[in-house]
């Protein structure tokens, strides 16, 4: 049934992705603007370059253990309303029968967005990367893809919330594939530094807490 359930969403999480990025291409109705650097007062992330720094403590649901995760993101503009991101990740859990779980994620992935309307910027993005995980001394790897959907809304002149759904699974590593959904928050300290926050809960019931800081330059 969980297997049923979760190509029907992934399905249309596909069809909307497709939608959306649809609409970022078709939208022509804005002109195009600067990619080098931000318009003033412009504070929003998508369509900008910028760089992402955050940790994450995630409770692994049904274990009297933890995980600690620490990532690096990369945000380039490709071309207009079409963004490329770039990412590493490494994670490790608690102790776990004397031994703890290491993953390592190298990802790429391309987000189309629009410009089209006042409350924000829908997004789709699709991505693939490479997963390497160890545990006493054995170890695995993975090819690594996902799909996403979400809009970045803005709640003031210098902060944006970014809710998002996100389906991502590595086929050759332990446990099957999950929907993650969760919310990102950023507040603009001046034009060239923000602080960052968010949560996120997979459909396992994990959840994550997210701190950090993005950067332009």
């Amino acid at each position: 049934m969980k297997q049923t359930n979760t190509l029907k969403h992934l399905l249309l999480t596909a069809a909307l992705a497709a939608g959306l990025a649809t609409v970022a291409r078709a939208d022509d109705s804005v002109p195009p603007a600067d990619q080098t650097a931000p318009a003033a007062g412009d504070f929003t992330l998508l369509g900008q370059t910028y760089g992402t720094l955050t940790y994450s403590y995630i409770n692994l649901d049904g274990t009297s253990v933890h995980a600690d995760s620490y990532a690096f993101e990369v945000n380039q503009p490709l071309a207009e309303n079409i963004d490329g991101v770039f990412g590493y990740e490494y994670s490790q859990t608690g102790n776990i029968a004397g031994s703890r779980v290491k993953q390592q994620v190298l990802s790429a992935a391309v987000r189309a967005f629009s410009r089209s309307y006042a409350w924000g910027k829908p997004f789709a993005e699709a991505g693939v990367g490479y997963a390497r995980s160890r545990l006493a001394g054995d170890s695995d790897d993975s090819f690594v893809w996902s799909l996403g959907i979400g809009a970045e809304l803005r709640v003031s002149a210098r902060a944006t919330v970014t809710p998002y759904v996100r389906y991502a699974d590595a086929p050759d590593l332990a446990g099957s594939g999950a929907f993650n959904f969760g919310a990102r928050g950023s507040y603009w300290i001046d034009s060239l530094w923000a602080v960052t926050a968010g949560f996120e809960v997979d459909d396992d019931k994990n959840t994550a807490f997210t701190v950090g800081t993005n950067f332009r330059f």
